[in-house]
C-alpha cells in the first residue's frame, strides 16, 4: 500500500470523525480580549485574527480619542487591524 492509499483512507476516517466538531463550530465564539477601538466590539483573540500594536502606530489612523484605553499595546481585531492597514498603504515604511 503507498503513500497517497493510506492517505486516503485516513481522510475518509477523519471526515466522519470530524462532523460532531462542525455543529460545536457554528456556535458564537466568546473571547477573553476585546479590541481597544471606541465601538468596535469584536475578539482580538490571536486564535480568531487579532494583532496586538504599538499605541502610537493606532492613533495616526483612529486618533486618541478612538482608543477606549491608554496602554503601550493596543489589541486590534481582525478588521481593524486590516482598516489600519489599508490606511498606512501608501506610506513609506519606517525602515526603508
Amino acid at each position: 500500500m503507498g503513500f497517497k492509499s493510506r492517505a486516503r483512507k485516513r481522510r475518509g476516517s477523519a471526515e466522519s470523525a470530524g462532523s460532531s466538531k462542525d455543529s460545536e463550530s457554528s456556535e458564537e465564539y466568546e473571547g477573553q480580549v476585546r479590541c481597544d477601538i471606541s465601538g468596535c466590539e469584536n475578539w482580538a483573540d490571536k486564535s480568531v485574527g487579532g494583532r496586538k500594536m504599538a499605541y502610537d502606530r493606532a492613533v495616526d489612523v483612529w486618533g486618541s480619542s478612538g482608543i477606549s484605553r491608554k496602554v503601550r499595546k493596543v489589541s486590534l481585531c481582525k478588521p481593524c487591524y486590516r482598516k489600519w492597514k489599508k490606511e498606512k498603504k501608501s506610506e513609506p515604511r519606517e525602515w526603508e
